[in-house]
């Protein structure tokens, strides 16, 4: 029942959605994505359901948009903002996270087909690695029937968070995916990056990743390829993705923020000119660094941008598959609602 409710309001509001557009001012849409994996990929079976879209999902969300959005690069609409060149009413920037592989085997063939402008943020200095990051890591073991002492192999410490998830400590079985989203969001609030790689060690290397050791991330060989097109743009991502909190030392959050450009710069000839926050984290120093840099900023706060916003903490929407598989359960999320 409240399934079909939920339909019920997306349909609605879908047939809603070209008038509540039209009676927007200017506003700029920033949409968030991450991973894009096909019907049948091995990651979809450990990976959380709002970290990616199918191809066809991307290419349906692109439809979907041209027909109310004007599609623009990120740093276009900030570089038009600040030199007071006028904006499309209704724009829309198509940007994605971390570097993944499938951004460019699954991704880019999309964007090229339709002509549609993107950012690609990176984490710099893991560019064409095997690299897992930690909720990746966690995901693939809590959907793994593997358990060594602790449930799944893991520390004790993280025994009372899979149980507040619905976990059983005693068990020794795969967690559902709604589980497995809690205890990411949990361990997010509660451990350091750093205390969860370290706790995480062990118990991952009991579990083989599915078809053996692998490139999880672009390499710069495939990012110029895509540079060259003129659709794909790159942003800085920090260098290894730390979360820029309040407790990380600033001369660590500089090296994060304003160093990871140099790198990018060194490797594709262009410097980047927009920043995303790792997991939407921000501290002061943070910001401040952001500013110094870059021309704007992306965070993961939910929300469209007017043109007198602040460009360096810039808001987001995630449309994922979980969230927008149809047409009308995006253009419901796009206006608000679901």
């Amino acid at each position: 029942m409240r399934r079909e409710v939920k339909k019920l309001i997306q349909g609605t509001t879908a047939l809603a959605a070209p008038l509540l557009l039209r009676s927007r001012s200017t506003s700029l849409l920033v949409l968030m994505y991450h991973r894009v994996l096909p019907d049948g990929h091995p990651d979809r079976e450990h990976e959380q359901a709002g970290m990616y879209v199918t191809p066809g999902t991307l290419q349906m969300h692109i439809d979907v948009l041209r027909r109310h959005f004007s599609l623009i690069h990120l740093d276009d609409w900030i570089q038009r903002r600040s030199t007071g060149v006028e904006v499309p009413r209704l724009a829309c920037a198509l940007t994605f996270d971390d570097g993944w592989l499938d951004n460019y085997q699954h991704a880019f063939p999309v964007l090229r087909q339709a002509a549609a402008p993107a950012t690609i943020y990176l984490v710099s200095d893991l560019v064409g690695t095997g690299y897992a990051f930690w909720p990746n890591q966690l995901a693939q073991l809590l959907a793994s029937p593997v358990a060594a002492g602790t449930p799944h192999g893991l520390p004790e410490k993280l025994t009372a968070i899979l149980a507040g998830a619905g976990g059983s400590p005693g068990a020794c079985g795969p967690m559902l995916p709604a589980q497995i989203d809690a205890v990411i969001g949990r361990c997010k609030q509660v451990f350091t990056d750093a205390e969860m790689q370290s706790m995480l060690a062990d118990a991952v290397s009991r579990v083989a990743p599915a078809g053996g050791a692998r490139r999880n991330l672009m390499n710069w060989d495939e990012i110029r390829e895509m540079q060259a097109t003129g659709l794909v743009r790159f942003g800085s991502h920090s260098r290894r993705h730390t979360r820029l909190l309040e407790s990380l030392s600033r001369e660590a959050t500089r090296d994060e923020v304003i160093d990871s450009a140099e790198v990018i710069e060194r490797e594709t000839g262009i410097r980047p000119t927009t920043f995303c926050f790792p997991n939407g984290d921000h501290s002061a120093a943070a910001i401040a660094f952001a500013r110094q840099g870059y021309s704007a900023a992306t965070t993961t706060l939910r929300g469209w941008n007017s043109p007198d916003c602040d460009f360096h903490l810039l808001k987001r929407l995630g449309v994922h598959e979980d969230v927008s598989s149809t047409p009308a359960a995006f253009l419901s999320r796009i206006v608000g609602v679901g």
